[in-house]
């Protein structure tokens, strides 16, 4: 009985800004990282069903913006693919994508300690979602 009740709590309510580890990390979403090859990290956010493509993209902006910070970083530099990476062509936007019916995207992340064309800048990325992150009832 307790896990219908916890099951349906759950399904009512959008993805928060969380990790996706966790004991019920299938039903809840949240951001994730891995190593990529070389300086590079694979940065994601999955939400469940009920999230919509403009909260998931926040997430994950914001998330790419406070890793670099967390690494003392004050750009980053985002690449949808190995191909784009090797090639050094980044993206200045993200193509949030509706898999088996919930929102989410990776990206790869190059952090830089000086300024490179195509580069954002993590503390205006992550001033410009932080409202927006803990006004849809993100945590940090």
């Amino acid at each position: 009985m307790l896990a219908m009740v916890a099951a349906a709590l759950l399904g009512g309510c959008a993805t928060g800004y969380h990790s996706d580890k966790g004991v019920i990390r299938g039903y809840t979403g949240g951001y994730w990282e891995q190593p990529g090859p070389g300086e590079l990290l694979k940065v994601g956010f999955s939400g469940n069903g009920y999230i919509d493509r403009d909260t998931t993209h926040a997430y994950l902006m914001y998330r790419c913006a406070e890793l670099a910070l967390q690494r003392h970083k004050p750009y980053f530099r985002l690449y949808e693919s190995l191909p784009d990476a090797i090639r050094d062509r980044p993206s200045m936007d993200l193509t949030v994508g509706r898999v088996a019916g919930a929102m989410g995207d990776w990206v790869f992340v190059l952090f830089d300690q000086d300024y490179s064309a195509g580069d954002l800048d993590a503390d205006g990325v992550e001033k410009r979602y932080a409202s927006y992150i803990h006004a849809q009832g993100g945590q940090r």
